[in-house]
């Protein structure tokens, strides 16, 4: 009987997050498959997965936009322009938009479920780390090489959000792995889902146990790791 009461709760708090909507919408940059750039108004929004870029400007009338047409959008909030893409996640068929947190040689990514605009989920301003102001580019296993100082690395802020899930990804590949979940029942611990994933990075595992990061701090793991735990080289 107990069991069949946790399945039922289970079931309609799933269910109940297929009616969460996502909404962000403002002066955007759609971003074509040549990667050719259209200015104009933009907007991401959906219910649950079920999420589309539609866009407009001068000449364009608003339409939606499938994953097969744009790489994904830029939306400018607060004087800074938050970055979306369309990532395929844990090798699904399909891909879902993602917000960029950080570009780097493992890359972060956030998908958030809402029940309004997402401002100021992200304070959107480029952090800078370590006190590198200069470029710096870096270069993965496969040769590719990737100027990082302009990339967005942004700061969090909670907002009572119901749920977001982490991302990460090499360089800036189409295809990206769960990392974490925050807010969802039974879902894979902080702890257990960081020594998992970073296992090959003990000194990493060290500063999650002794509670130097913390959930909230995904950027700040994801930066400790690619600049101690992978082979970067930096110009």
């Amino acid at each position: 009987m107990k069991k069949q009461l946790i399945r039922t709760i289970l079931t309609l708090f799933l269910i109940s997050f297929s009616y969460l909507t996502f909404a962000q919408s403002g002066k955007a940059t759609l971003i074509l498959k040549d990667s050719t750039r259209i200015n104009g108004f933009g907007e991401i929004s959906g219910i649950s997965s079920i999420v589309s870029i539609k866009f407009k400007n001068d000449s364009l009338k608003w339409r939606s936009y499938k994953s097969k047409e744009v790489i994904g959008i830029d939306i400018l909030e607060n004087d800074y322009y938050r970055q979306f893409r369309y990532k395929y996640k844990d090798e699904d068929k399909f891909p879902e938009i993602l917000e960029i947190v950080s570009i780097d040689s493992l890359s972060l990514y956030v998908r958030t479920y809402s029940g309004s605009v997402l401002t100021n989920s992200f304070v959107n301003e480029p952090i800078n780390i370590n006190g590198i102001d200069n470029p710096q580019t870096i270069e993965l296993d496969n040769g590719q090489k990737i100027n990082i100082s302009n990339r967005p690395r942004n700061s969090y802020t909670e907002i009572n959000f119901p749920r977001y899930s982490y991302y990460v990804g090499f360089g800036e590949s189409d295809q990206v792995e769960h990392l974490y979940t925050k807010g969802l029942p039974f879902a894979k611990s902080f702890k257990k889902s960081m020594k998992q994933y970073f296992k090959n990075c003990p000194s990493l595992i060290d500063k999650v146990e002794n509670k130097e990061f913390k959930n909230d701090e995904l950027w700040k793991i994801l930066d400790y790791y690619n600049r101690n735990c992978l082979n970067v080289k930096s110009e």
